[in-house]
């Protein structure tokens, strides 16, 4: 079903938007299929609203409107107006993407080069749902790990990649090497914090752990290892330069 948006130049705005409000009404009757309709009713709804001259982008009144009008949610009405302003009613293909699908890609977060990867996917006959959605839009918004490893090398700083680890610049062995190097040192940190705030002696921790949370008696040998090795950390600290 493809609505027709109703324009009314020679009525008043309290008439028109009587006429929008019954027509958004009609068209919420079907919403998956006419959310660009509905979308750009509510638009032409808030044009009738005069301008906040301080803040461009609002129209006082119209969400209390359309909210008491339509019985649409604020967060509904903006996420509306959002896919109007980002898609308007032209975009071929845009009718099999979905409802979710384009208040996804209207986010103002969203990189334009994702909308359109899904728009052409669209156009093609493929079928965008919401999780293929937030795929694109995920590599889209951090590069893949070869383009952010280049990035991070030419503009020196950490960048995120899309498979979710973060690369600086270097090569792979490089980057693993300081991988390596944050697992050991973080992880020796958290030991020593756990360690240093424990407020009960050896025996009275080997009386509150259960007999299968401790080692055995091969295991226990890590104990003095451990010993061995904080006992020269704690020098190293005393003499550091």
């Amino acid at each position: 079903m493809t609505a027709e948006l109703v324009i009314l130049d020679n009525n008043s705005p309290e008439t028109y938007r009587e006429m929008a409000a019954k027509r958004i009404k009609q068209l919420m009757q079907n919403w998956i299929d006419n959310t660009l309709e509905l979308a750009a009713e509510l638009a032409a709804a808030a044009e009738t609203f005069p301008l906040n001259p301080k803040r461009p982008d609002e129209r006082p009144g119209f969400a209390k409107w359309a909210a008491n009008e339509t019985g649409l949610h604020r967060t509904q009405i903006a996420n509306l107006l959002r896919v109007h302003k980002r898609f308007g009613q032209k975009e071929h293909g845009l009718h099999r993407l979905g409802q979710h699908v384009m208040i996804l890609l209207a986010s103002p977060k969203v990189p334009e080069s994702a909308r359109q990867e899904a728009i052409k996917r669209s156009e093609s006959g493929v079928h965008v749902s919401y999780t293929d959605a937030k795929k694109i839009v995920k590599v889209h918004k951090h590069p893949p790990p070869k383009a952010a490893n280049m990035q991070a090398k030419e503009e020196g700083r950490p960048v995120l990649a899309s498979d979710g680890y973060i690369y600086f610049g270097t090569d792979p062995g490089r980057a693993k090497e300081g991988e390596d190097r944050r697992t050991m040192v973080y992880g020796v940190r958290r030991a020593l914090d756990a360690l240093g705030n424990i407020h009960l002696t050896g025996n009275q921790f080997l009386l509150y752990a259960m007999p299968h949370q401790l080692w055995d008696a091969e295991e226990g040998k890590i104990i003095k290892r451990a010993l061995r090795w904080l006992t020269s950390l704690d020098e190293a600290w005393d003499n550091r330069e």
